[in-house]
């Protein structure tokens, strides 16, 4: 993995002046160089003292470290490989994936656990809007291919690079198939990869998009829907625009709105979107489990895509624990790695299934 960015020293001198560097922190920093600072020294004084100093890329490491990178719970996503495949091809075009990865001196891992293969990837993320230590973080992200009957899901981080990793990981499983399949005695025209995404591009009904979320979130399995905290609402901008009295030249186009608080789905401002052709693009719930004191869980799913309602992507949150005698802790926690991938399956495998409903529904089946 390659720095690609120095700070300059003045980045160095803000980045110590941020709150997030505590006291002792900063006294690190100097006794790193066998300085003894203290604590009463003005913070402004130390951080211009320590800017003039030669500073190198571990020092940039440990004060980014400080800072904290942006460490963001990612959504996750999902689809289906539904061609003919096996094992063995999925493994041999994923070590081809962390050969390319490992060329571009980042670190990959590619193994086999329970039946599920998966693609172990450190990368380093750049964003050039982020202030000078934050710019480029050290990731991981982990992609998971699980075998479902005839077809496999691949699972990953709902992020762009993660998203062309995926995108090479299929192209080098398509280039699998040909080679197998020019070893044979008689060579075949091979199709491309079937893949199957929870996606509505084909069913454009505003309805029908708003009714896939309506139904998302009341069809996960052992969970009772508790409340709705926000609702994203898209209108697609029409080709011609028109006011009431006809006069296309002052007509004016709302593409989005958003509503915050309880009881949203249930309020009089969205039904008013709803008829003027709106529609739910992302979501955000809680749910109780449907057990004897249940803890709350919070939920949020949303189509990156808007107008394709497509790129749908998903995650389960955090928790709020019952404490007893109908009383829950003050705040939200963080799920353990085991209820946040249950929960993440739970909502993947309710929305294939409405998505195949709607469709069919569609069609008039």
């Amino acid at each position: 993995m390659n720095n690609i960015h120095c700070v300059t020293d003045k980045a160095l001198y803000d980045a110590l002046n941020q709150s997030q560097i505590s006291m002792g922190e900063m006294s690190d920093l100097f006794l790193d160089r066998g300085i003894i600072i203290s604590k009463r020294t003005p913070r402004k004084d130390l951080a211009k003292n320590f800017s003039k100093f030669n500073h190198d890329y571990y020092d940039h490491q440990k004060i980014a470290s400080y800072l904290g990178g942006g460490t963001r719970k990612e959504r996750s996503t999902s689809k289906i490989i539904e061609s003919e495949i096996n094992d063995d091809v999925i493994l041999a075009a994923a070590d081809e994936l962390k050969a390319n990865i490992e060329k571009e001196n980042d670190l990959c891992q590619v193994y086999k656990s329970n039946g599920k293969i998966y693609v172990s990837i450190t990368y380093l993320s750049t964003n050039y809007g982020r202030s000078d230590f934050k710019q480029v973080i050290k990731k991981e992200a982990l992609i998971e291919v699980e075998r479902q009957k005839n077809s496999y899901v691949i699972r990953r981080p709902d992020n762009e690079q993660v998203e062309n990793y995926e995108a090479n990981l299929l192209a080098n499983i398509e280039k699998e198939i040909q080679k197998n399949n020019s070893e044979g005695e008689v060579e075949e025209e091979i199709p491309p990869l079937s893949i199957k995404e929870i996606s509505m591009e084909d069913l454009t009904d505003p309805d029908m998009r708003t009714i896939f979320f309506t139904k998302l979130i009341t069809s996960l399995e052992g969970l009772i829907l508790e409340d709705v905290t926000d609702a994203y609402v898209y209108h697609p901008k029409p080709e011609r625009l028109e006011e009431e009295d006809g006069n296309t030249d002052t007509g004016v186009h709302v593409s989005r709105a958003s509503l915050k608080g309880e009881g949203v789905l249930k309020s009089e401002e969205l039904s008013s979107l709803y008829e003027r052709g709106f529609y739910i693009w992302k979501i955000k719930w809680v749910a109780k489990e449907n057990v004897p004191d249940p803890d709350i869980y919070e939920f949020e799913a949303q189509f990156s895509n808007q107008e394709k309602f497509k790129d749908f992507s998903y995650s389960a949150k955090s928790v709020k624990k019952y404490k007893g005698s109908g009383k829950y802790n003050k705040n939200f926690v963080s799920l353990t790695k085991s209820e946040e991938n249950k929960f993440l399956k739970l909502i993947e495998s309710a929305a294939y299934s409405i998505i195949i409903d709607l469709e069919a529904q569609a069609q008039g089946e």
